[in-house]
């Protein structure tokens, strides 16, 4: 009875990390090719999991260990346009060595009817929500076939 309840809590897991993280690993790769890429830079760094503050360094200090925070961008809502808008990403990388540098240039994507959807077209970001999606994926196989080989 415990392993099928560890079953169902890992197949669980593994649909939410899967979802979660998919969305924002293909989420720019379409929008790329069917919506909008303008250029943006980063504005500052978002300070805690659900802290609105923004930051200016990259990575910060939590509970005495050094964090990677994730960056806060500002990106004109066509090529061209005078008017911005300040996007969140909503992933950060887990290493400090692939962060973004405050007023570093970066691509950014949105569908043509919705600018406020934008995401930064980053290598470090997709591949940082690849990882922890392959890893969702493992958790449901785990899930199905109750087994970890």
């Amino acid at each position: 009875m415990l392993k099928f309840i560890f079953r169902i809590l890992f197949f669980g897991l593994g649909l939410y990390t899967t979802y979660t993280f998919g969305r924002e690993t293909f989420e720019p790769i379409l929008q790329r090719m069917t919506g909008t890429t303008v250029e943006g830079r980063i504005s500052g760094f978002l300070a805690g999991r659900n802290s609105p503050s923004v930051q200016p360094e990259p990575t910060g200090v939590r509970k005495g260990k050094t964090r990677a925070r994730r960056p806060v961008f500002m990106y004109p809502t066509a090529s061209n346009s005078t008017d911005s808008l300040e996007g969140r990403s909503s992933i950060g990388g887990m290493v400090m060595f692939g962060n973004y540098a405050l007023n570093e240039r970066v691509t950014v994507v949105f569908d043509t009817g919705k600018p406020e959807n934008a995401h930064i077209l980053g290598v470090q970001l997709i591949l940082m929500s690849l990882l922890v999606t392959l890893l969702g994926l493992y958790m449901l196989r785990i899930g199905l076939l109750g087994k970890l080989d």
